[in-house]
């Protein structure tokens, strides 16, 4: 069985340390792992519980890697397995369908479900509201959206309130841009609103309708 011969702190990041076997680098771990299974110098390890060790640093890397891309602004669990996914292929050099079969990827979920760091419902309705505040689409656009990222159907329907009026999200949307039309020929003006508010998913007759509010006030 090889032995511990020599423990290092690694120089660049802070809290992991290099182990050595039989003079011989062999991985980089945590303090907490290095703790946890009371590595010392002398220690002899056997296959299985460096097998162990060196899959549970790999999800502890993982695990860091989603905490830090979670930490920009929330994401949907598909942005996440696909984010470590891309991670996985890039580091050891494989297509993205195979880096996806990883068996630490649901484990990785599993934690950070756990923790609260993942949660559907809550980033889908933090996703609409955001949307409908900063940059207002229709309800329609937004689903889109949100399918795009994962998002089930049932959780779609379930954030959808129903005090949501498709006619005044699309007056907010369209209120700067007015702005900057007015000097435009009413055919122009006509044309600049139509595409503006079909390219963000509104429907004709909420078009329509958008268009004589703010045709009349001109």
């Amino acid at each position: 069985m090889p032995q511990i011969t020599a423990i290092e702190p690694q120089k660049r990041k802070k809290g992991r340390f290099n182990i050595f076997l039989d003079d011989k680098f062999a991985f980089g771990i945590s303090s907490f792992t290095l703790l946890e299974h009371n590595l010392k110098v002398g220690k002899a390890l056997g296959a299985d519980e460096i097998e162990t060790i060196t899959k549970k640093e790999e999800l502890a890397k993982l695990l860091e890697l989603a905490t830090n891309y979670l930490s920009y602004r929330p994401r949907s669990e598909k942005e996440v397995i696909d984010y470590l996914v891309k991670k996985i292929a890039s580091r050891e050099n494989i297509k993205f369908n195979q880096a996806k079969e990883s068996a630490l990827i649901p484990l990785a979920v599993k934690k950070l479900k756990k923790y609260k760091y993942l949660d559907d419902n809550a980033f889908a309705k933090w996703w609409l509201e955001s949307r409908l505040r900063s940059r207002p689409k229709s309800l329609r656009q937004i689903k889109i959206e949100l399918k795009q990222k994962g998002i089930e159907s049932e959780t779609l329907e379930s954030i959808s309130p129903q005090s949501l009026n498709e006619v005044e999200i699309a007056k907010k949307a369209l209120a700067k841009k007015v702005k900057r039309w007015q000097t435009l020929s009413p055919i122009d003006f006509k044309k600049k609103v139509y595409q503006y508010l079909l390219s963000r998913g509104f429907d004709y007759e909420t078009v329509r309708e958008v268009f004589a509010f703010f045709n009349k006030k001109r």
